[in-house]
C-alpha cells in the first residue's frame, strides 16, 4: 500500500477505537474491536514511517502475525529506536491477541491497548519528525 492509504487505513482504525468504541459503545463492550483494530492501527504507523524513510517501498505488507516474537526484527530495516519500538508493537499484538479471540477482559486490560497504541504512535511520530524534517 501507498504511503496515503496507511494513512486512510489509520484513521480509519482509529475512529473505530476512538470514537465508536470508546465513545460509543463503551470500552468493556469493545475489547474485540479495540483488539483488531489497535493491532492494525500500530502496523499502519509503522509502515507510514517506514516508507516516508524509504526504509521499505509500497509493496512491502507487514503481517501483525510477524509480532509476535523479536524475530520480527530480522525482517524490517534498521531505524532509529527500533528495539524499543518493536517491543511495544509486540506487546500490543500480544495484548490484542488476547483481546481479539480470548474471554472477556477487565477495563485494565482493554485500556493498556489503547496506550499501548497511542505510545507507539508518540514514539514513531518523534523518531520520524527527527529524520524527515
Amino acid at each position: 500500500m501507498k504511503i496515503e492509504e496507511h494513512e486512510e487505513s489509520l484513521k480509519q482504525h482509529k475512529e473505530a477505537i476512538f470514537d465508536w468504541a470508546l465513545e460509543v459503545k463503551g470500552i468493556e463492550n469493545s475489547q474485540r474491536i479495540i483488539g483488531l483494530h489497535a493491532s492494525r492501527a500500530a502496523l499502519d504507523i509503522l509502515a507510514i514511517y517506514l516508507q516516508k524513510t524509504k526504509r521499505i517501498g509500497p509493496g512491502m505488507q507487514l503481517n501483525h502475525r510477524w509480532f509476535k516474537s523479536r524475530k520480527v526484527a530480522d525482517k524490517l530495516p534498521a531505524f532509529p529506536h527500533k528495539v524499543p519500538i518493536l517491543g511495544k508493537i509486540i506487546e500490543l499484538e500480544k495484548t490484542c491477541e488476547k483481546l481479539s479471540y480470548g474471554s472477556k477482559k477487565s477495563k485494565v486490560e482493554i485500556l493498556k491497548a489503547v496506550k499501548l497504541l497511542q505510545g507507539i504512535e508518540e514514539d514513531v511520530t518523534k523518531v520520524m519528525k527527527n529524520e524527515v524534517e
